[in-house]
C-alpha cells in the first residue's frame, strides 16, 4: 500500500507540474496549433491529463488521508481535482481558453500542494517506525 501511495504521490506531482506547465504556456500553444493543423489535439490533452490528474488522486491522496486522517491533504486533493474538472467541463465552455488557464492552475498549484503534504507525512511515519521499533526493543 506504501508503494502505491508513493507511485501515486509522485504521478500526481508530475501530471500537476506538466498541467501547469501547459496551462502557462497555453496562450503561445493556441496560436501555433491551427497553424500546425492540431487544432483538436488540444482536446485529447486534456482528456490524457484529466485521467493522470485523477487517477493518482485515488491512488494516493484518499489512502494516505485514511493513514495519516490529514484533512488539509484530503482536502486540498478534492479542491484541486474539482477545479480542474470544473475548469475543462464548465469554464472552458462558457468563459474561454484563458479562464480556463487560471483554474487549471489554482487547481494545479492545489494538487501539487496536497501531493507534496502527503509525501512528507508518508516520509514522517517512516521515520517513526524505526525510533519505534528500537524504543520496543529497549523496553524488553
Amino acid at each position: 500500500m506504501k508503494g502505491l501511495i508513493r507511485f501515486g504521490d509522485y504521478a500526481g506531482m508530475t501530471a500537476s507540474a506538466l498541467c501547469l506547465a501547459h496551462c502557462l504556456a497555453m496562450p503561445l500553444l493556441l496560436a501555433a496549433f491551427p497553424m500546425l493543423g492540431l487544432a483538436h489535439a488540444h482536446d485529447g490533452f486534456h482528456d490524457t491529463l484529466l485521467a493522470a490528474i485523477s487517477l493518482p488522486v485515488l491512488l494516493a491522496l484518499l489512502p494516505g488521508y485514511l493513514r495519516h486522517r490529514d484533512a488539509r491533504v484530503l482536502a486540498a486533493g478534492i479542491a484541486g481535482l474539482g477545479c480542474f474538472l470544473a475548469a475543462v467541463f464548465v469554464i472552458s465552455p462558457l468563459f474561454g481558453e484563458l479562464a480556463e488557464a487560471g483554474c487549471a492552475i489554482a487547481s494545479g498549484v492545489l494538487l501539487l500542494y496536497a501531493h507534496l503534504r502527503n509525501r512528507r507525512l508518508c516520509a514522517c511515519c517512516a521515520a517513526a517506525r524505526p525510533s519505534a521499533r528500537a524504543a520496543a526493543a529497549a523496553r524488553e
